[in-house]
């Protein structure tokens, strides 16, 4: 991570919570807590990228399915049954 262009926050967690945090962040070598907080906020992304796909999956809007052929987000190319 970029510190000089990160932004700085103070957050509170419940002590298991916590301790979990820095437990992951040694079993997985991160370089601090801010790195561990950040792989969870990507998890979080990624969960609701997800989410958002069955949900568009489950429309069945040919219109959309068109404008949104090849849009991947990055992710693989796939038909969506795996959400399903």
């Amino acid at each position: 991570m970029t510190y000089d262009t990160a932004q700085r926050m103070t957050i509170s967690l419940p002590p298991d919570a916590a301790r979990y945090l820095e437990q992951y962040q040694r079993a997985n070598h991160l370089g601090s807590r801010s790195d561990a907080v950040l792989k969870a906020i990507q998890a979080l992304r990624t969960q609701q990228l997800a989410e958002e796909y069955v949900a568009l999956a489950r429309e069945h809007d040919p219109e959309r399915a068109a404008f949104l052929q090849g849009f991947t987000d990055g992710l693989e190319p796939s038909d969506g049954k795996e959400w399903l």
